[in-house]
């Protein structure tokens, strides 16, 4: 198994173990993160602290219960890492429910992750958290 495969694989297990340092222990400091448009959150961040504050902090204490970014499949292409996967979840405020498909695309420089662009159901987001 290729190396960032192996550290993506590590990265999304932790992260549904509710570690989060640990999840995010193979990004790179000035990671380049692109949320996807539509969502209230929707845009690019630049590094670590930016992403952890407007991405990771608000998961559980404002969005979400019992979140989980769950793979289905981790490709590796060279410097690239591709998860193909559902979200699940219940809006906190709302209680719907959220199941929806994500794609996930993970680029690589030296063993650390540099830059993701997420791709998923922003509409089935948004329907879950709207009150």
């Amino acid at each position: 198994m290729n190396e960032n495969v192996a550290a993506v694989r590590s990265s999304y297990e932790r992260f549904n173990a509710d570690d989060l340092e640990g999840a995010l222990s193979m990004m790179d400091d000035g990671i380049v993160w692109h949320q996807a448009q539509g969502l209230p959150h929707g845009g690019v961040y630049h590094g670590l602290a930016a992403v952890r504050a407007a991405i990771f902090d608000p998961l559980d204490e404002a969005w979400w219960e019992d979140f989980l970014a769950t793979p289905e499949e981790i490709i590796g292409c060279g410097e690239h890492v591709v998860v193909l996967g559902r979200y699940t979840g219940r809006g906190k405020h709302t209680g719907k429910p959220l199941d929806i498909p994500f794609a996930h695309v993970w680029r690589f420089r030296d063993g650390r992750a540099i830059r993701f662009h997420q791709f998923t159901d922003t509409r089935g987001w948004v329907e879950a958290l709207a009150e």
